[in-house]
Parts: C-alpha cells; structure tokens; sequence
C-alpha cells in the first residue's frame, strides 16, 4: 500500500475500559468497512475461505509454483509389513525464518494454516522398512523416508462447550488447560495415505499414545488427564477421521458456532498497517497470551463497525453499516462450522484420577506399539473401516506419492477483492481531494 499522511492522533494499547481514542472519517470508514466486506464475501462458506486463505499463505512463503519436498518422494504398501517411526521434531515456532523441510511439505499438505503456540510441539510419522514395529525418535525426520503425516500438540484453547460439559466445568482455565490437557492442533496425514488407507485413524491414535503424553509430562512438566481434538469440518461434513475409534476416542458434541473465522495475513496485516499510518495505533489490535490471533481479528471488525455507528447520520454509511452487520453475522450463524469434540482420558475410567495420582499405572492398550498394531489390524486383516472395496483382491498393492497443494486444482483467489479494495482507495483519496477544495472554496 502507498504511503499515507497521518490524519487521527496517534494512540497507545486501548484498554477494556476505555473509549475509542479516535474514529475514521467518512471516508475511511467507507474503504475499511468495504476492505473487510470484500474479504468475507469473497468466499461463500467456511470451507472455501480456508482454501483461499491456504492459496495466499502458500504464495507468501514461496511454496507455490513447483517446490517439491526433498523427503522420499515415494513409497509402496502391499501389507503390514513395514514399519513406522515416530519423531518428536521440535518446537512449532511460527517467527522462524527458514522453515524446516517438514512444516513445508506441512504447509503443502493441510488445507488449514496452522498456528504454533507457547510450547506447542511438533512430531512427524514417516514410514520404515528396517523394521516392522514402531519407534519414537527424537529431533527431524530422515529424508530418507516417506512421511505418512504430521501431529502438532499445545495446550488447547479456553472455550470449547463439549469438552466443559464433560469436564463438569463451567469454565476452564489457562491454568488448568495448561496442565492437565492436551490437544492435537495438527493431524494431518499425506494423501493419499489418508484417504486410501485410513492415515488419519493412525495418527489419531498415535496422537494419545501413552509415549507422546509422557514426552509432553517430561518436556515441559505437566500432568496431561485428558486429551481431546475437534475435526477440521463439522457441519459440512458428515464424517471425521476420528469416527469409528470409540474404544480411544469419543465424540462427546459439537462446538458451537459463535464466531467467525478471522481475516489472516497478509489482508489484515495490510489493513492494520494501512490504518496504522493514518493514526489508529496497530496496538489497538495487538495482543499476547491465549487466542491472541482470534482477540485481534475481534477488535478490527469490532473497531470498523464502531466507525459505522458513528458516522451512521450519512445515509450511504447507514446502509453500509446494515450490510456490514448482516455480513458478521453470517459468519457467526450461517457460515460456520460446528466442529466435532473427541476426548480421550488415556483408557482411565475417571479422567479425575489422574489429579489424585499424578503417575498413574498406564493402560497398555495405549502403548504406541499397540496402537500401531491395532490400526494395522483393522485395515490390513479385518479390512474395516470401508477397506474391503479397496482391498478387493490378495495381490494388493498402492503407490504412495504425495498430492501437493500447489500441484492441485484449486480455486484461485477472487481478484475481485483486491480491485475493489484498489478502487475503494482512490475513492477515498478523491473523496478527501473534494473535502480539501470545498473546505477551500468556503473560505
């Protein structure tokens, strides 16, 4: 964006209890309130707003023309025999410069842009063949083998209905959840592992392996009770990976729709900044601690409609003001998902116990190995979990190869927006040129 000339009185961090230091004229109120319209209403559902968001996010970090992973680009699975390994591969840190060659093939992978957090935790799946078992590894993965998938551990959020309910909490606590739970931010298998064999269940169940709750108790000193998840899609979709592993893992509801999903970078950095430069401190809309991304994106489109309200006497800014609350909440009530809640007590009857006895006996049916063993018996020799269509013959065999975003077909961008937005920018300019000579002319 140009460079642009201060026009409101430059503020510090606002705080809860204060007022607005300052509001945007007319005009500038016109282009915000147009920028985050042209944002939201550029995706019809939450599903394709992820995916334009993903599209972004990859031409960002450079990884969308025709990168390729230096990792094994090929595996073939005829049966179980083979063998898994496990690494823990550190921390999941989002301000690094040069990214590991496992977050981009991450990034290449998930539909979702996935977030790091304060002690969030990395481990990456890949698949053996000099050995049949399973291992846990400490520090990369080889590129020597295929990776099957990705799990991303942190301490999960504060608001989540289901997880209270069965909690019996009304509310839960930084304290608490950064004690006691878990949850997998990232379980992504590589497709078409995924899809063709299942891979989510197996990284599902590897995600609450007794091996991977004691190596977050170690690291970082906690006392993990409970893990749980939620699924990517809820209300659009009528199936998640997790389904189907009651045994370890149960749906116990669905979140509720109350919020919508945020404006990501580089839009909202480029609004922010844009405002910014004309006074309204980007302080404003910074913040540390838990769901500091969702608190930010509440106080922008918070801030825009307060800018609404207050120039409302205009009758064009009136409409528009109709139109932007009609727009938030869509995107509260009609174009959300309702995410399913999983929640796994690591095989204890009373999740509770674990606070009494902080090293209770584990159950080892939740022994890595064991899981492992359990997933490769469902697909390769009970062949549940719909495998018997794929699995018509004895003679099975399936190439593994990764299915890349940026080698996929994929809806592109609406440019639409960033010309309206372009528009809309010289408007407000004209708008302000008339405001000058008028101001001229009166005097």
């Amino acid at each position: 964006m140009p460079q642009r000339k201060t026009r409101y009185q430059r503020v510090g961090k606002r705080t809860d209890f204060s007022t607005y230091p300052a509001v945007l004229d007319p005009a500038d109120t016109i282009y915000a309130a147009n920028y985050l319209l042209g944002y939201f209403r550029s995706a019809a559902d939450a599903p394709h707003l992820m995916r334009l968001q993903k599209e972004e996010d990859l031409k960002q970090k450079g990884l969308w023309d025709d990168y390729l992973p230096p990792f094994h680009l090929g595996a073939e699975i005829a049966g179980p025999e083979f063998g898994i390994n496990v690494y823990a591969a550190g921390a999941a840190v989002e301000t690094r410069k040069k990214q590991p060659h496992y977050l981009n093939l991450l990034d290449l992978t998930s539909t979702l842009i996935n977030a790091g957090g304060w002690q969030c935790s990395d481990f990456v799946v890949t698949l053996t063949l000099e050995h049949q078992g399973v291992k846990f590894l400490e520090g990369e993965p080889s590129l020597l083998e295929f990776v099957l998938g990705f799990i991303r551990l942190d301490s999960g959020v504060l608001n989540n209905k289901p997880l209270q309910e069965f909690l019996g909490m009304q509310k839960l606590t930084g304290d608490f959840a950064n004690q006691h739970l878990l949850t997998a931010k990232v379980c992504v298998p590589t497709q078409p592992f995924g899809s063709m064999l299942r891979g989510g269940k197996l990284l599902a169940l590897i995600a609450i392996s007794n091996e991977l709750r004691d190596w977050f108790n170690d690291r970082f000193k906690r006392n993990i009770a409970v893990f749980y998840t939620t699924s990517l899609y809820g209300s659009s979709k009528s199936s998640s990976q997790y389904d189907q592993l009651d045994r370890f893992l149960t749906h116990v509801g669905d979140t509720d729709a109350s919020y919508p999903l945020r404006m990501k970078d580089p839009h909202k950095k480029e609004l922010i900044g844009w405002m910014d430069e004309r006074g309204i401190s980007r302080y404003q809309f910074t913040f540390t601690g838990s769901s500091k991304a969702d608190r930010s994106n509440a106080e922008l489109i918070k801030y825009v409609r307060h800018c609404l309200w207050k120039q409302q006497s205009d009758p064009n800014i009136k409409q528009l003001l109709q139109m932007y609350d009609h727009e938030m909440d869509q995107w509260k009530n009609g174009k959300t998902e309702r995410k399913r809640c999983y929640v796994s007590t690591y095989g204890h009857d009373e999740w509770d116990s674990i606070l009494i006895d902080p090293d209770p006996q584990p159950k080892p049916e939740f022994d890595l190995s064991n899981l492992v063993q359990y997933w490769k018996k469902k697909v390769f020799k009970e062949k549940a979990w719909g495998m018997r269509k794929l699995m018509k013959s004895d003679n099975f065999n399936l190439r593994l190869e990764y299915q890349l975003l940026n080698h996929l077909s994929t809806p592109t961008l609406n440019t639409d927006f960033r010309i309206l937005s372009g528009k809309m920018l010289v408007l407000t300019e004209m708008f302000h040129s008339f405001q000058r000579l008028l101001a001229q002319v009166m005097r």
